[in-house]
């Protein structure tokens, strides 16, 4: 069996050129990889919320399976929610007819949260100390505090300078599907030394999932693609080799 493609969903305010590095790794240990652009990254429209995200991964997933291709989605914060939405149809299962399909979601200190509730209901409904809200649109105030504590501190300043503003609908638009209800495979990479999704709220949403699921654990803060990607790419490989031999 040829190995999945790793597709990449990254969180609020960030391109996919975060994932550089450890898709770079993915590469030397044979896993083909791609990285989804967001549309609400950015925009100045602030009802490009969700929906479009959504869009966007739904996408790329359909490409890539449509060639015959099986994928094991990373989500990454924010990512897991249009993640979610984006997989509706497309396991193994309800495209048994078809050769590639969607084998496994795994959320990286990301949001995996229930049908029908929010990314702030995720957050207990509130609204973050470091979060910098106008005219509709919100910035993060301190993000190398926040997401890159244990980054190299010039690579943390050179990507901090890249975030761009999200719409504040990303916060309260609503999660439409669940993978794990689903017969998708699912997992969970927490980072344990996370500021913007504490650990404790992390395995909270990872207790959801089937008993068995794949978890790996890393000593990271938010952003484990720049602190450690290497850590991070083993623990991916570990991920789609359950995925394999579990779909």
């Amino acid at each position: 069996m040829a190995a999945p493609t790793i597709v990449f969903v990254p969180g609020a305010w960030h391109g996919p050129e975060a994932f550089d590095a450890v898709r770079k790794d993915l590469d030397t240990r044979g896993y083909p990889t791609s990285a989804v652009s967001l549309p609400s990254v950015g925009t100045n429209d602030s009802s490009v919320a969700i929906a479009a995200d959504t869009a966007a991964v739904r996408a790329e997933l359909e490409s890539l399976v449509n060639e015959g291709k099986d994928v094991v989605l990373v989500v990454h914060s924010y990512g897991g929610i249009p993640g979610s939405n984006a997989v509706r149809g497309l396991s193994k299962a309800e495209r048994s007819d078809a050769k590639g399909s969607v084998l496994m979601v795994v959320y990286m200190a990301a949001f995996a949260i229930p049908a029908g509730t929010c990314l702030l209901d995720g957050l207990g409904g509130q609204h973050l100390p470091w979060w910098d809200i106008q005219n509709g649109f919100v910035r993060p105030k301190t993000p190398v505090d926040i997401f890159y504590a244990d980054v190299d501190p010039e690579l943390a300043a050179k990507t901090a300078a890249t975030l761009l503003p999200e719409p504040w609908a990303i916060f309260t638009d609503k999660c439409e599907y669940e993978p794990w209800k689903h017969g998708i495979v699912v997992g969970y990479i927490f980072a344990e030394d996370d500021s913007a999704l504490l650990l404790e709220a992390q395995k909270g949403m990872a207790s959801q999932f089937p008993e068995g699921s794949y978890t790996a654990s890393l000593a990271a803060s938010h952003s484990p693609f720049l602190s450690m990607p290497k850590k991070l790419g083993e623990a991916i490989e570990g991920a789609a080799k359950h995925a394999v031999v579990n779909v």
